[in-house]
């Protein structure tokens, strides 16, 4: 099994014919292929969440070699270097343990889209159908940070899990050196919990993290506020 990773935020962060098996949460079923949540509107691009593709290899490894300086710091540490994390056939690798996991109803990996091309991950893993809980990671093309387009696809996956998978609670690991990723935890409406001392090791070496959270009952709360906001 991979090791967890700490929640990234970028500023300037064979042909598949398995069945899809799916497992529950409570009365709800984790779907291991074919999602696609949104679009919406962020500024004034279409962002969407969808299942990652064979074909993403190209720009999956593009954006992470290209944007390593920034991405890199809070990644898990390896002895490979970046270059040979980030082949095409290391693309496949991953997608294959992501549907492995997504089969076995431990995961729900997806892709950010920001009009119609790949722009980075939102990965939910770790899922727990008993307890209803699992961890998000995410990383986006650095190129559109600071707009708004992380915290839609972070709206989009929280009405997901909590709205229709049926999920109680949800966990996000955020290295204390980094501010990026605080602010989005805080932006999707996530609590600090306290702080996890070498946590994990990423960047080449341990580093402590702060682990924020939310549950369906403050996502509800969240949602509330922000529809009387709209209203008003």
């Amino acid at each position: 099994m991979k090791p967890p990773r700490s929640l990234v935020v970028l500023v300037a962060a064979g042909k598949l014919y398995s069945r899809p098996l799916r497992h529950r949460i409570g009365s709800h079923r984790v779907p291991s292929a074919g999602i696609r949540l949104g679009p919406v509107m962020a500024a004034e691009h279409r962002v969407a969440l969808r299942s990652p593709r064979l074909s993403d290899a190209s720009a999956w490894q593009t954006l992470r070699i290209r944007d390593q300086h920034l991405i890199e710091p809070f990644w898990v540490s390896s002895s490979k270097s970046w270059s040979r994390r980030h082949t095409e056939g290391a693309w496949i690798d991953e997608l294959l343990h992501m549907r492995k996991e997504a089969r076995a109803g431990r995961a729900l990996p997806l892709v950010i889209e920001v009009e119609g091309r790949f722009a980075g991950q939102f990965n939910v893993e770790h899922i727990d159908c008993g307890a209803q809980s699992a961890e998000v990671g995410v990383w986006i093309d650095s190129t559109l940070a600071g707009q708004g387009i992380a915290l839609a696809a972070a709206n989009l996956l929280a009405q997901y899990v909590f709205d229709i998978l049926g999920l109680r609670r949800v966990t996000a690991p955020v290295c204390v050196d980094n501010q990026p990723a605080t602010r989005l935890v805080r932006q999707v409406g996530m609590q600090r919990e306290g702080t996890m001392t070498s946590y994990l090791d990423v960047g080449g070496r341990r580093k402590d993290h702060d682990l924020w959270a939310i549950t369906s009952t403050m996502w509800a709360a969240k949602s509330a506020r922000d529809s009387n906001s709209t209203a008003s």
